[in-house]
């Protein structure tokens, strides 16, 4: 019981106006001093609104690796790395799937081991959509 109740009151203090104004400054404050110029401009752009938008409907705001059907949260990742894309890559619904922020982070950590091995780049950009949901699969049961 004590734990339901705590998670409820977390949840509440999210949505809260404060949890947003907090989680607000803290997104102004990765993109000013952490993330890439180009990509925090490639992320704030009208085309990639657009399509995130329509990856997010297409999969139904549904965790494509686990199942689980999100909130309002828009974590809609790249299969092949931003970082790693062409153009046209960048902006392919084809690269793109609706990830929770539990999925998207374990995807991240997994993405930054296998780019500090040899030809690490290179391994990224081969990886498909169904290794990856193969992979985090295996992580998920493992953390059962």
């Amino acid at each position: 019981m004590h734990e339901a109740a705590w998670q409820a009151k977390k949840n509440s203090y999210r949505r809260s106006k404060l949890g947003q104004a907090i989680k607000g400054q803290r997104a102004r404050t990765y993109d000013q001093t952490e993330r890439d110029p180009e990509a925090t401009a490639f992320y704030h752009s009208s085309q990639w609104k657009k399509v995130r938008d329509y990856v997010y409907a297409r999969d139904m705001a549904t965790d494509q690796v686990t199942g689980e059907v999100l909130g309002d949260r828009k974590v809609v990742d790249h299969i092949i790395p931003l970082r790693l894309c062409n153009d046209k890559q960048a902006l392919d619904s084809n690269n793109l799937w609706v990830l929770s922020y539990r999925t998207h982070y374990k995807k991240t950590v997994l993405e930054k081991s296998i780019a500090k091995q040899p030809n690490g780049d290179t391994k990224l950009k081969h990886l498909d959509r169904a290794w990856w949901m193969k992979v985090l699969h295996e992580e998920r049961g493992n953390k059962q």
